[in-house]
Order: structure tokens, then C-alpha cells, then sequence
């Protein structure tokens, strides 16, 4: 984890790691309510840099350190079931249809281009049960 130090205030910015797929960003410190922290928004991971430039450039104007924190996709759909689901729901069939193509194509690479057996697997179980490929 990186510590920025900033005029006022300081940024944790934690590494990402493998499988890492968003990153959020918090504001620290103890709430009226009594919560540690407070969520501000989250990011791809390929949004990594950003986050991290966001959070020093507006550190100086909070008056707790701000958190840059990379998750994993189990991570996030663990925290936000609802919200995916509801915007699943809310597709045309038209924008499923073109989930469904995104997603496929993605377990295809998957498939040809990562040496890490595990996520190959995983893509290809995910092509089973897209039934386009037979089990």
C-alpha cells in the first residue's frame, strides 16, 4: 500500500493484484452514525491511475484521508447483488442479447490468451452454461 502524503491530508492507495477487476474509492474517518468510512464511487480497474490522481487531487479539501481500494468481481457482486440485478432487469432484449455476445467473446479470449488454468476453466464453464459449447 502507498501512503501519499498531500499539504493536509494523505491517500491510501492499496496495489491491485490479480483478479482484480474495480477499484473504490472511500473517504475515511468516523461518522455521525458511527461508520468508519464512506463510499464515494467505483471504477474499472483499468481506471486504477485515475482513482488514484482523483483522490490526491481532492485530499487537501477532506478533512479525513481518502482510501483507493482494488476488488475483486466476487468482491463487488457481493456488495452490490441488488444493484446488478436491478440493472438486469431493466435491459432490453436487445442489450441482453449484447451482454450475452460481450460476455462470450470475452470467455473466448479468456481461452486463448491466459496461461492461469483456473480462469480458463471458469471461462469455459461459463461457455457451458451459456450452452455454446456442449459439456
Amino acid at each position: 500500500m502507498a501512503v501519499i502524503k498531500t499539504e493536509r491530508n494523505f491517500v491510501c492507495a492499496y496495489e491491485p493484484q490479480d483478479g482484480d477487476c474495480f477499484v473504490e474509492t472511500w473517504l475515511g474517518g468516523e461518522e455521525l452514525d458511527g461508520s468508519a468510512k464512506r463510499w464515494l464511487f467505483t471504477q474499472t480497474i483499468d481506471e486504477y491511475r485515475a482513482a488514484v490522481d482523483w483522490a490526491v487531487g481532492i485530499a487537501d479539501q477532506m478533512v479525513h484521508p481518502l482510501e483507493v481500494v482494488p476488488i475483486t468481481g466476487a468482491e463487488y457482486l457481493r456488495c452490490n447483488r441488488e444493484s446488478v440485478e436491478k440493472t438486469l432487469m431493466g435491459m432490453t432484449d436487445q442489450e441482453r442479447g449484447e451482454l450475452r455476445q460481450w460476455a462470450i467473446k470475452a470467455c473466448v479470449e479468456i481461452l486463448r490468451d491466459c496461461n492461469d488454468p483456473v480462469v480458463r476453466a471458469d471461462a469455459y464453464e461459463s461457455l457451458v452454461k451459456m450452452r455454446i459449447v456442449p459439456a
